[in-house]
């Protein structure tokens, strides 16, 4: 729980912050990665105290939220996914992208910080849908999936209107952003009060000596 909170505080400080010490800087038209590029005003910064903490941290939630869910095979590849989501973050502070992030002649860093994000934002709906149907047979998670539904619907949309020519790029990645951050927080917050697996580990273990 305290990963996936802290891992999507982290990240919306961390644009607030850099867009309001980036002159000129539009959110709903520049990406988020602008802030951590090669010329920004606080690229390195950005990179090495924003991504790289908000990669660490979501990591860590998707490792953690596998061991305390209920095992299953959904459950594991959604987990997957997330994480690779996050990877994206720690893909963006060692390979920032050229200034703007909109090169006519990538150099080798943008393309590499393209893959990695490509690789998370690609599997981004399938995974809040897998997370979703794992989460209908968990012990009073049928919210929770439907968030991840939910959330999986807006993602989509917002995933398909990300294009670097579009006025509104900006929005779209931060809806996107925020609904895959916005579901690891609920399910960081279900996990903490319910604890499904411990519970059940607790109980077989309970049983063993009675």
């Amino acid at each position: 729980m305290a990963c996936g909170v802290l891992g999507a505080l982290w990240l919306l400080g961390m644009v607030i912050i850099g867009g309001a010490t980036y002159p000129g800087y539009d959110h709903a038209s520049q990406f988020i990665s602008e802030l951590g590029a090669n010329g920004a005003p606080q690229g390195w910064l950005v990179s090495y105290a924003g991504f790289l903490p908000v990669g660490v941290l979501t990591c860590a939630f998707a490792v953690f939220a596998w061991m305390a869910a209920p095992r299953s095979l959904l459950a594991t590849l959604g987990f997957i996914g997330v994480f690779l989501f996050a990877i994206g973050y720690v893909g963006a502070t060692f390979f920032r992208c050229d200034f703007e992030c909109r090169p006519e002649e990538p150099s080798l860093s943008q393309m590499l910080h393209n893959t990695f994000g490509l690789i998370g934002y690609l599997f981004a709906p399938l995974t809040l849908l897998l997370l979703g149907l794992a989460a209908r047979k968990w012990p009073n998670g049928a919210g929770l999936a439907i968030f991840a539904f939910v959330a999986a619907t807006v993602l989509l949309c917002a995933w398909l209107t990300l294009s670097p020519d579009s006025p509104y790029v900006g929005i779209s990645q931060r809806v996107l952003e925020a609904s895959m951050l916005s579901w690891v927080v609920a399910c960081g917050v279900y996990l903490g009060r319910h604890s499904p697996r411990e519970s059940d580990l607790s109980d077989a273990f309970g049983n063993r000596h009675t």
